[in-house]
């Protein structure tokens, strides 16, 4: 299980990512939003236009946050050879994570879910909706957050 503090730590790499949120206290349906900042012990989210701090702690879980990204198979031979172009290899992981694709995280020296997929730890699933309308719409969160 992953701390508060930990969740945050993955989930900061992935801004300008969708996300699905699902309330733990009530039966409203689950909703899905775009991950837009992070702070102490909250995450940001948009969800159709409007702005919602969703708090993050240890002590009580109000929502389930998951990614919403695209498993590493359906990388497509352009992206590939953009990534190796790159001037510097480090950057190929983040450049990955700003596509929307799942990689495996860091979180401390020795920490159990080292080298695990953001789906292997649970806070991923896979997107399979029409890929060139979510990857259009990524770009777009992309330059809006940056």
């Amino acid at each position: 299980m992953l701390s508060a503090s930990e969740k945050l730590t993955v989930l900061g790499s992935y801004i300008g990512q969708q996300v699905v949120i699902r309330n733990l206290h009530d039966g409203r349906p689950q909703q899905i939003g775009w991950l837009i900042g992070i702070k102490d012990k909250a995450i940001l989210v948009d969800i159709a236009g409007t702005s919602r701090w969703i708090p993050m702690c240890d002590e009580i879980r109000l929502c389930e946050v998951k990614l919403l990204l695209k498993p590493l198979k359906k990388l497509t031979s352009a992206i590939i050879e953009t990534a190796n172009s790159l001037p510097v290899q480090s950057f190929i992981v983040p450049f990955y994570q700003q596509l929307g694709f799942d990689m495996p995280v860091f979180i401390a020296p020795d920490h159990p879910c080292n080298c695990k997929y953001v789906s292997e730890i649970g806070l991923a699933v896979y997107d399979f909706t029409d890929e060139d309308e979510i990857a259009a719409e990524t770009v777009e969160r992309l330059v809006a957050v940056h």
